[in-house]
């Protein structure tokens, strides 16, 4: 009968104490002086009680923090029909984030944090038939099902990525990433591209930390990380995408009324920049020039 490689079985004649010796020194250094020396150097942490707790209480807040998500968002809307789904920012979908959708049809599309689905009820509508979103909170999943939203499951979308690697054309995440810590943050971006086709697209959309005069990432209690435009281009390049572009959104044209508020935002903007100028000279870097109250993402898999 065989034995535990290592462990001396029954009946084995004699131990060669000068291995045991030299073994006994290596798991000494592995143990404990390794440890000490990387402590030193600050480059190991041991977590304590109270880091467990604050862990397990982090934990604790985003069960609370997104249990009645779908009543408590600030900015909630009542959905009756379909059509509720895209009012008020389809235009954006259209003339925004349309272009950027795969070329093919057919192509394999996930929708991360979905919400009620309204951007994947969007693409369906133009026909991505085959396109899928997954959503952490059930109640707007029913919602957005019972609207005619196909293909939105409830799940993690950590969880689906992890088991999808190398599956997707196009993965989209609007309104998501504030909502994670940095490190999380950054964890799901390396998901993300780990789930894509080479050549793969990823689109995400975020509050712009520098809409000053519109700070939405801070009238929602359940956002942990602000972005600014260089800071989602930095965070998208630490995760490994490559051809990373962002930009703000504005007014949409759409009709008379928002080319009216397209018109007068850019007279806005053309102050804020002036300001700018003002306070810390000429900046030529665009990424520091955009100040709608929205910005978003576009990159790809190496």
């Amino acid at each position: 009968m065989s034995h535990e490689r290592g462990t001396p079985a029954r009946g084995d004649p004699k131990i060669d104490f000068r291995n045991w010796r030299r073994e006994a020194g290596v798991s000494r250094f592995l143990l404990l002086e390794l440890p000490v020396s990387l402590l030193g150097l600050g480059l190991l942490e041991i977590e304590t009680g109270r880091g467990i707790a604050r862990r397990l209480q982090m934990s604790d807040f985003a069960s609370k923090a997104f249990e009645r998500y779908a009543e408590l968002r600030p900015g909630r809307r009542v959905l009756r029909v379909p059509e509720d789904l895209l009012t008020g920012i389809e235009p954006v979908f259209r003339k925004v984030y349309a272009p950027f959708l795969p070329a093919k049809k057919d192509s394999k599309i996930l929708d991360l944090g979905s919400g009620y689905g309204e951007f994947l009820f969007f693409m369906q509508r133009a026909g991505y038939e085959s396109a899928a979103g997954v959503e952490l909170d059930m109640k707007q999943v029913e919602i957005g099902r019972n609207l005619g939203v196909r293909n939105l499951n409830c799940g993690d979308a950590r969880e689906v990525l992890r088991e999808s690697l190398g599956e997707f054309d196009f993965i989209s995440c609007i309104d998501v990433l504030e909502h994670f810590p940095k490190p999380k943050a950054l964890e799901l971006l390396e998901l993300v591209r780990a789930a894509l086709r080479p050549g793969g697209s990823f689109l995400c959309q975020v509050p712009n930390a520098m809409a000053f005069y519109l700070p939405r990432f801070y009238m929602d209690f359940t956002h942990e990380t602000p972005f600014a435009p260089s800071s989602l281009k930095q965070a998208l390049e630490m995760a490994g995408f490559r051809n990373v572009r962002v930009a703000g959104i504005g007014p949409v044209v759409h009709g008379v009324k928002s080319a009216v508020r397209f018109a007068l935002w850019k007279l806005i903007e053309g102050g804020f920049r002036f300001i700018q100028t003002v306070e810390t000279g000429p900046d030529e870097r665009e990424l520091q020039r955009i100040f709608a109250a929205t910005i978003y993402g576009v990159a790809e898999k190496p």
